[in-house]
């Protein structure tokens, strides 16, 4: 991620002030390292959020506050005859039995599996027992519902799954999701998705959790919202993420979206710590202890809370990349780009000249150069590593050969080559100059910008060499592809194109769903950030900063339809939604790659 930094809002109203906790961390700030999205936090140039928020509706609320089943339930990582079922239960003490059964109406009168659940009271937390089994034996391509029951008579919720199809398909359509940050605000994106018209499958791309505490990234409005983050620490230990992803799932909007589709879910870097790599993390500090023991609890927690099927039996937990094909229509191949091989990221602190150097200058225009090309491009850095970079050819070389005229790559974070803008040229007198004043740091931030880095080194841009090594796989399978991705709390639409000048796909990056993005608290009249981004990059065709939302995607053999659905304010209960953004995608054919055009 960009920064993870607290983010300070102006409250109005009567706030209920938190109780005091006996684990009250305070974790150390990114000494002398300012990223974009710190910066603007730390400005005076934020406007005021929402008052506090009203309690929601009771359309909104959970109609199970009591009993066995008051986390919901969910399906995930559909397979052709097979899904996984999840729940979790809340008891004083174990159940007898709890059975899962699957039938081909809402009814149950026609129940083609039941299996008893494995109760693993190993995996309690505050009396609450996540539970997941796998559904086997069942048709492609076919609708079902699925349910829990207790042996004394309780029923869980009712959900909807939906195995793949295996053979013609001539429509896929997909909910893309990333960031759900549970303080920052309301889930609208889900409420939607469980209203709208049907999907077949949610692709959640990271961020499901965030494990920040109070005065963390996002959580100015927590007590305001009735959001505060349980605990009400930042999440370290099994126990801590356990409870987190238990106070997610009570969420009425979460539950919503869960129960009307199968999910797709990795995980990004808040699942673990912000700006996670394969040895550590940005927010991951000494005082915190084992990081390989932090990463461990992490990973299981998501495994338990998660409606998602482990790697085979020998291979790591954290290898995590799969595979989803969907007819003769599509293959979605999941990246895993956080903990099986990525390096760890360039700290900006290595920036080798004074902000306010003259970009024009010889001496100071090498060592920019060094540092973008031999210490950021450095070729030793990785993202993948060979066996999943070899998994990857294979998926994509299997369904181009099958004849599926669609390739996706579910991303973590943003693969397009994105360079910053130059603000110091591009910006009003009037916001420098109150930069300057208000904040140094930001305003060096704006003078280094000058030299055109890239915008975001947390991302595939800073890992370029590992990023054409992709795009050599993917041109070694035949695959012009579109990149999924997530992280950036932004809309974003790309060309993707490799050194050698040759577009290789497209890019569809989904905002979050509640996550602010870069620019949120800033007020400058006149300035769009998104739009100077885009001037600065001929191949970035969006950049928009200023929504939360997801992305709606339909497959047909030929063509992609994109609506990018943005929703009004996460502070306030009630919300609306629009498309402001709407791309027509069509697949390589005749030597040509995949074409991308705004509609």
């Amino acid at each position: 991620m960009w920064i993870r930094g607290a983010r300070t809002a102006k409250q109005g109203g009567k706030c209920v002030r938190s109780k005091p906790v006996s684990r009250q961390k305070k974790k150390k700030q990114n000494s002398g390292t300012l990223t974009r999205r710190s910066a603007l936090a730390l400005t005076g140039l934020g406007g005021t959020l929402a008052a506090c928020g009203k309690t929601p509706p009771t359309a909104r609320e959970d109609d199970a506050k009591n009993g066995f089943f008051r986390h919901g339930v969910a399906s995930g990582d559909p397979l052709q005859t097979r899904v996984i079922l999840w729940t979790a239960i809340t008891t004083d003490g174990l159940p007898a039995s709890i059975i899962a059964e699957v039938s081909t109406d809402a009814n149950f009168a026609n129940i083609i599996w039941s299996d008893p659940v494995q109760i693993r009271p190993q995996f309690t937390v505050n009396g609450i027992i996540p539970l997941k089994t796998e559904a086997v034996n069942l048709n492609p391509g076919t609708d079902y519902f699925y349910r829990f029951r207790e042996k004394g008579g309780e029923i869980s919720p009712i959900g909807r799954t939906k195995t793949l199809v295996d053979g013609p398909l001539d429509e896929l359509t997909m909910a893309i999701v990333s960031c759900s940050n549970h303080p920052a605000g309301y889930f609208h994106s889900y409420r939607h998705i469980a209203q709208s018209d049907p999907v077949d499958v949610v692709v959640h791309l990271g961020d499901y959790i965030y494990e920040y505490g109070p005065g963390g990234f996002a959580t100015g409005d927590a007590e305001a919202l009735d959001r505060v983050p349980e605990p009400p620490y930042e999440c370290i230990s099994l126990d801590d993420y356990r409870r987190r992803y238990a106070q997610y799932h009570s969420d009425p909007d979460l539950q919503a979206a869960h129960v009307v589709a199968p999910w797709i879910i990795t995980w990004d870097d808040h699942e673990s710590a912000n700006d996670s790599w394969k040895g550590g993390a940005q927010n991951h500090q000494r005082e915190d202890g084992d990081w390989s023991l932090r990463e461990a609890a992490s990973l299981s927690a998501f495994y338990e809370w998660t409606p998602t099927r482990e790697p085979a039996e020998g291979e790591p937990r954290t290898a995590f990349w799969r595979e989803f094909s969907f007819g003769d229509l599509a293959t979605l191949t999941m990246l895993e780009t956080r903990l099986s091989a990525r390096s760890e990221q360039v700290d900006w602190k290595l920036f080798p000249v004074p902000a306010d150097a003259d970009p024009e200058d010889a001496g100071v225009k090498a060592k920019v150069a060094s540092f973008v090309n031999d210490l950021v491009g450095d070729s030793k850095r990785r993202m993948l590593g060979d066996k999943q970079g070899d998994f990857v050819q294979d998926s994509l070389k299997r369904s181009v050969e099958s004849g599926q005229p669609w390739q996706l790559l579910g991303n973590q974070v943003l693969l397009a080559k994105i360079n910053s803008p130059d603000y110091i040229a591009v910006l009003p007198g009037w916001l420098k100059w109150l930069a300057k004043k208000k904040q140094p740091l930001l305003f060096e931030y704006f003078l280094r910008s000058r030299f055109r880095p890239p915008l975001n080194i947390d991302a595939w841009d800073g890992y370029p060499a590992a990023r054409e090594r992709l795009y050599t796989r993917t041109r070694r399978a035949g695959s012009s592809f579109i990149s999924i991705a997530g992280d950036t709390h932004d809309f974003n639409a790309s060309i993707l194109r490799a050194e050698d000048g040759q577009v290789v796909g497209a890019e569809l990056g989904t905002t979050g769903v509640s996550s602010p993005g870069n620019f949120a608290d800033v007020v400058a009249p006149g300035v769009d950030f998104g739009r100077l981004t885009e001037k600065a990059n001929p191949d970035t065709i969006l950049h928009d900063v200023h929504h939360t939302g997801y992305i709606r995607l339909i497959l047909r053999p030929d063509e992609a339809v994109a609506d990018f659905v943005s929703t009004s304010s996460v502070k306030q209960p009630e919300f609306t939604t629009s498309v402001d953004s709407r791309f027509r995608l069509t697949p390589a054919q005749n030597g040509q790659p995949v074409e991308i055009k705004k509609v």
